[in-house]
């Protein structure tokens, strides 16, 4: 027996510490090793002068036991149940505006697949396979992400909160560290550190064997660094650290979030825009004008006008109709507000004096019997019918005017147009954000949609406001302006919605995308030489009928009584705006008819 005594006093220490290692840190081993959990966490965050997080997760877990069945989810802690305390956060909002972009995912020194989630599931990075369970045993993650919209700037302090582990996790850690990397300038002693461990709010309070302290890590003296041990599921070690303002500074234009480069794009579009203005050059100078006594030679009034603003609208109806009762082809009778229009029985030699336009309306006019009563309604029918005409006029002054008087150089906008979309694609293709699920529809929408109203607000509503501002009729623009009003709110809508989801910055790449284009559209006409003379001839006509014949002309017929004397100047007088009652009466019917360009 004495001779085991010298054995027994050489053991006793080792069993000691044996015994002490499993009563303290060997039981943190054990908690993992058999029930499976979290053996150590450590998060370092490093503030950047511009205001923006790179935060470094390095996480070491044992798959034994119920946890991870499903894989493993990363909980990233940038929702609002992570970041819940007002005291540091503000008042809880849905969307906090941080916004996250992933790295760097590794398992076991390896590159694994990885997957960021959406809306409310945001914050949630599954890595590796969805819904399959981790191969037991030990596994070592890292996990690198940028953050930005996480500081609390203003002040004499600037101040970061940060949550280290998440609320959201079920699963123990047996140690955290959080090691807060300050500010460049900034040192351990010029800041003010307040910890916390624990679940959220008061209801949930830390473990009594929960262990917090403050290590000092090399020595380094701008960091901030603490540690705890045996935190239990949804409870997380999180640091509010604060230090003086004015080593952090935010770009002027944080708000737009990280997608700035996309605004690249309408610059792009806009510059490309000016190349071909610049390369298709100014357009003839005015000349001398002189007064004219008659239209130019084998121009109908629809011509005239065509030639003047570039398309068709319903005052240039308005002018063939005013042009076939003129030539005796048909009798046009004002009927409370309405026109009743009467086919007559004119010789060939007449109607073949008509303008290709003009014989084209007049069949489709009576396609269906010898009298037709034309409305101002807004109503589908109406609409569509008067459209229909207002077209087949287009066509046929299309025909014979493009290119000879000007051109539109419709291949330039259809590249610009093209350009857009394909970009749009490629951009709503490759989003990043809280929420992208909606991206592609939302983008070809609101492009497809706001070239559509854009176009029919310049081409259409726009005249339709100078005519109504020359002879009233505002209310008939009222239907017009609550359709187009519909419409730019749903678009707004969505431009919002894709701001929330992806940034800011997205949506105005897509409105500035839709104003360059409606923008430069009207500026790339171009009047030809033959053209600018034309012009010159209109104008010196115009002067003729505004001096000479206005009065006359507003003489021969009152507004809203038949027509018993029609002159030859009336149809063109109508087509060049020239004030005259009857002419403005039946052009202010068709104020709201669709315009063609």
């Amino acid at each position: 027996m004495n001779a085991l005594r010298p054995l027994w006093w050489r053991i006793a220490p080792l069993a000691g510490a044996s015994l002490a290692f499993f009563l303290t840190g060997g039981a943190i081993s054990a908690d993992t090793s058999e029930k499976g959990g979290i053996t150590t966490f450590r998060s370092d965050v490093t503030v950047n002068p511009d205001a923006t997080l790179e935060v470094r997760e390095e996480i070491t877990l044992n798959s034994s036991g119920h946890y991870y069945r499903h894989g493993f989810v990363r909980v990233l802690p940038v929702n609002p149940e992570d970041r819940w305390d007002p005291k540091y956060v503000g008042e809880y909002k849905r969307d906090n505006g941080i916004r996250v972009k992933i790295l760097e995912v590794t398992e076991d020194g390896k590159a694994v697949k990885h997957q960021q989630g959406q809306g409310f599931v945001y914050p949630q990075v599954q890595i590796g396979e969805e819904g399959v369970p981790l191969r037991a045993g030990e596994h070592r993650y890292l996990i690198r992400y940028s953050a930005s919209g996480a500081l609390n700037l203003g002040g004499a302090v600037d101040t970061l909160y940060w949550n280290a582990n998440g609320h959201g996790r079920t699963v123990p850690i047996a140690e955290a560290i959080l090691c807060i990397h300050l500010p460049p300038g900034v040192s351990a002693t010029d800041a003010r550190a307040e910890p916390r461990v624990g679940g959220r709010g008061v209801s949930d309070q830390r473990l009594p064997e929960t262990v917090l302290e403050q290590i000092d890590e090399d020595g380094a003296s701008g960091t901030v660094t603490y540690r705890a041990t045996h935190l239990g599921p949804r409870q997380s070690l999180s640091l509010a650290v604060s230090w003086p303002a004015g080593h952090v500074q935010a770009p002027k234009l944080a708000w737009l979030g990280p997608d700035q480069r996309l605004l690249a794009a309408p610059v792009a579009l806009f510059l490309f825009y000016l190349i071909a203005w610049l390369r298709i050059g100014p357009e003839p100078k005015p000349g001398t004008v002189v007064t004219r006594y008659e239209a130019p030679e084998g121009l109908s009034a629809a011509a005239v006008r065509y030639a003047v603003t570039t398309g068709s609208d319903g005052r240039t109806f308005a002018a063939v109709i005013a042009a076939l009762a003129t030539h005796g082809c048909l009798r046009v009778e004002p009927q409370d507000g309405k026109y009743k229009l009467s086919r007559l029985m004119s010789d060939r030699a007449m109607e073949a004096k008509l303008a290709p336009e003009e014989t084209r309306v007049l069949g489709m006019l009576f396609e269906d019997g010898p009298v037709i009563e034309l409305t101002p309604a807004m109503d589908q029918r109406n609409t569509a019918q008067n459209t229909r005409y207002v077209f087949a006029i287009q066509q046929e002054l299309s025909n014979r005017m493009d290119g000879l008087y000007f051109t539109k150089h419709t291949g330039v906008i259809a590249i610009g147009v093209l350009a857009t979309f394909l970009a749009a694609l490629l951009l709503a293709a490759s989003a990043q954000g809280r929420d992208t699920s909606g991206t592609l529809f939302f983008t070809m929408w609101v492009l497809f949609a706001g070239l559509m109203i854009g176009l029919l607000f310049e081409m259409a509503f726009l005249p339709a406001c100078k005519t109504a501002l020359r002879s009233g009729g505002w209310l008939k623009l009222l239907p017009g302006a609550a359709a187009v009003g519909v419409f730019a709110a749903v678009i707004v809508y969505m431009l919002r919605k894709l701001a929330e989801g992806v940034s800011p910055a997205f949506a105005i790449t897509l409105a500035a995308l839709l104003l360059v284009n409606l923008a430069w559209g009207p500026r790339l006409k171009r009047r030809t030489p033959q053209g600018r003379q034309l012009l010159d001839e209109i104008a010196g006509f115009r002067l003729f009928l505004d001096k000479v014949e206005k009065d006359r002309l507003d003489k021969l017929n009152t507004a809203e009584e038949p027509a018993e004397m029609l002159d030859e100047h009336l149809p063109y007088a109508i087509a060049l705006e020239v004030r005259e009652a009857w002419g403005d009466h039946l052009a202010q019917v068709f104020l709201s008819t669709s315009v063609m360009r």
